[in-house]
């Protein structure tokens, strides 16, 4: 296996943060390029479609032009941030200027790291390539299931298992300087399954991992 088993988030060299607080500057800036989502998975509030209907939460595409104004805005800090993370609450490779929000981040001068987080289902060459192109430092894969049938069961999306992993084989052979980060949920997981999905991915990831669901507010039923 090429991939070293480590968690997405970096765990060494942190930052303590009432070492430092206030802070002068944020040190990492999430934004969302989709608020919309290509699943409706069974844990998260952006694919439950009658959910979004009931609270009249806007779904949809951000605006180039505000995208702008937030990345020129930071040059109001005194210092760059350290990460710009394109990713919150929807599927980000939804938006197709994707790349162009990579880019013109990389380009502004007072942002030095750009990562993303995916469900994997985007990962078309014809679509990422031109992210890549711009400078994307880190893409991380949410893999939902380990065959057909658990990703409709928790995505409610028909995949194509097999598809869905050739999209990250061909990924990570155009990656470049990009690190690949592959995780999966291992609560629902046999431990047949957990060993599958290391030789599934192993040979096309930079870091793998089997992440664990938390319980993120009261009464949350894992």
């Amino acid at each position: 296996m090429k991939a070293e088993i480590k968690p997405r988030i970096n765990l060494e060299n942190r930052t303590r943060l009432e070492e430092v607080i206030p802070l002068s500057t944020p040190m990492v800036l999430f934004v969302d390029p989709a608020s919309t989502c290509n699943f409706k998975c069974k844990f998260c509030p952006t694919g439950n479609r009658q959910l979004i209907k009931e609270t009249g939460r806007w779904q949809g595409l951000m605006d180039f032009s505000l995208y702008k104004k937030i990345i020129d805005d930071l040059k109001e800090f005194d210092m760059p941030i350290k990460v710009l993370r394109l990713y919150k609450e929807g599927e980000p490779l939804l938006n197709n200027r994707f790349a162009d929000m990579v880019r013109y981040a990389k380009e502004s001068g007072v942002v030095p790291y750009i990562d993303t987080t995916t469900n994997g289902y985007l990962l078309e060459p014809e679509r990422i390539k031109p992210i890549l192109d711009a400078g994307l430092d880190k893409i991380n894969i949410s893999v939902d299931g380990m065959s057909d049938r658990q990703f409709w069961e928790f995505t409610g999306v028909k995949v194509d298992f097999k598809k869905y992993v050739e999209g990250i084989r061909n990924l990570y052979e155009m990656k470049g300087d990009c690190e690949i980060c592959v995780k999966i949920a291992g609560d629902f997981l046999s431990k047949e399954e957990k060993e599958r999905f290391y030789d599934t991915f192993g040979d096309y990831a930079d870091r793998i991992f089997i992440e664990n669901v938390a319980p993120c507010w009261p009464e949350y039923d894992v």
